[in-house]
Parts: structure tokens; C-alpha cells; sequence
């Protein structure tokens, strides 16, 4: 994508820069966890997301939050272990 930048790191993970001009002054972090329900669980047991559902797909299922900057906390786990890399 054209308004995408994105670094690869040699231990696993990566960093991307895009531009979203209605998200400036926040950040956004995808965790790869490995098993959703658990995380799920974990966050709802915590107190900082009660409600919280995952959202499944047939490649990945995934949980959002914010954080009370307004920040993004993506949990992501592959279904592919490839993918979890």
C-alpha cells in the first residue's frame, strides 16, 4: 500500500508507519497471542475490557481495544503458526 511503510525485525515482529490523519496523536499495537479465548478471558477478568468478543475469521482471530489515550491494542492469533512469526 502506498501509504504504508513497513520494517521487518530479524527476531520477529515488525513496525509499520501509515498515514491515518483522523488517528494522529495515537498509536496502534497488534500482540500475537495464542490462544484468543484465554486473552479474552484475561481482559474481561481485568477489568479493562468487559464485553469483549473475539472476531473470527478462517486466517486469524482477533481482539480490540483502547486504552484511555484512545490508543489501539490489537490481540491476534494466526491460524497459520507461519504466520505468528
Amino acid at each position: 500500500m502506498l501509504e504504508v511503510a513497513e520494517w521487518q525485525l530479524q527476531r520477529g515482529g515488525a513496525l509499520q508507519v501509515y498515514v491515518a490523519p483522523e488517528r494522529a496523536g495515537r498509536g496502534s499495537c497488534t500482540l500475537i497471542v495464542d490462544d484468543i479465548d484465554d486473552t479474552a478471558e484475561r481482559l474481561r477478568a481485568s477489568g479493562l475490557a468487559r464485553d469483549v468478543e473475539p472476531a473470527r475469521t478462517d486466517q486469524v482471530d482477533t481482539l480490540m481495544i483502547n486504552d484511555p489515550d484512545g490508543n489501539s491494542i490489537a490481540f491476534a492469533a494466526p491460524k497459520d503458526p507461519d504466520r505468528a512469526r
